[in-house]
């Protein structure tokens, strides 16, 4: 059975996105592999601008064109950033993303607030599987123990889709009384 880790709640007329990972590294490479460009692209996609308070970035799809810009409205270095996701043809949302040291390495918290398509759950749980590999998942971190490491994210976006499908389905049922 395929192991959801991230957490979905109704706001309004959008969604709100809430993943967290314990990481088997410290807070300073953790920040570096958020917001260096370089070791973006390693786990996540090629980025390109700066990610730095009111910096402007562009997330690039493989022939070079955007697929997601925004502007960092808040950054503590290496603790915290918020950021407006502007994903190509969707309305904008907002990303805040928070790391601290726990006992087991860095904790990543990643909430991506106003999403309107039910894609980006199957999206953000492949990203940060990748970040899992790339960096190494602490012991104590929510793993899908069926998951083959290193796998293509779309192979692993594809398997998680009925998943994250399913869970929004749910979530547009009525309650049983």
């Amino acid at each position: 059975m395929t192991e959801l880790f991230g957490e979905i709640t109704r706001v309004g007329a959008g969604l709100d996105l809430r993943f967290e990972r314990i990481l088997a590294t410290d807070v300073d490479d953790l920040w570096s592999a958020l917001t260096d460009p370089e070791r973006l692209a390693r786990w996540m996609n090629v980025y390109t601008g700066d990610l730095a308070l009111g910096g402007t970035w562009h997330a690039l799809l493989d022939d070079g064109s955007d697929y997601a810009v925004g502007i960092v409205t808040a950054c503590d270095p290496p603790r915290s950033f918020t950021t407006s996701w502007h994903a190509i043809e969707e309305q904008p949302t907002v990303l805040t993303v928070t790391v601290d040291a726990v006992p087991e390495g860095a904790r990543l918290t990643l909430v991506h607030e106003g999403v309107q398509s039910i894609y980006y759950g199957p999206g953000w749980q492949t990203y940060l599987e990748q970040l899992d590999d790339y960096l190494g998942a602490a012991a104590t971190s929510v793993t899908d123990p069926d998951r083959v490491a290193g796998v293509a994210w779309d192979v692993r976006y594809s398997a998680l889709r009925p998943v994250w499908d399913a869970r929004y389905g749910a979530m547009r049922q009525p309650p049983v009384e």
